[in-house]
């Protein structure tokens, strides 16, 4: 993805408990917006390999949830592929994002949280008329 795609899309930097090495702190919210429900499927990539799919949970103008079969490391940057059907109509949505959680589901996976870290325009786009 080109530098050039990043957009003013709420990117921060990880909260305390966004790095392997520090894991979670329960006592502090890391989210920086306001989650909206979703229905959607996930495909999620790493530079390691890693090839895994899932279903979207939520999603905010700075990251999303989703349940998988496997969990991820904290700190893990992924290519995250979504379909999300939205109103009677199909949206596709492509970012890289950084695992910042990991939580055991009892019967249905892990539920792993995403932090955007670079989010093309289109993207953008596609995230600002879902929320909405």
């Amino acid at each position: 993805m080109a530098e050039s795609e990043q957009t003013s899309l709420e990117v921060g930097a990880p909260g305390p408990g966004a790095t392997a090495a520090d894991g979670p702190n329960p006592s502090q919210e890391a989210r920086c917006a306001p989650r909206k429900l979703v229905a959607g499927r996930v495909k999620l990539a790493t530079d390691a390999g890693l090839r895994q799919e899932g279903r979207m949970l939520d999603l905010s103008s700075s990251g999303l949830s989703a349940t998988m079969e496997d969990p991820i490391r904290t700190g893990v940057l992924c290519l995250l592929d979504c379909e999300v059907a939205h109103n009677g109509k199909a949206y596709a949505i492509s970012l890289i994002a950084r695992a910042v959680d990991c939580i055991l589901v009892r019967g249905k996976g892990y539920r792993i949280g995403f932090q955007f870290q670079k989010v093309s325009d289109g993207s953008v786009s596609v995230i600002r008329t879902l929320l909405n």
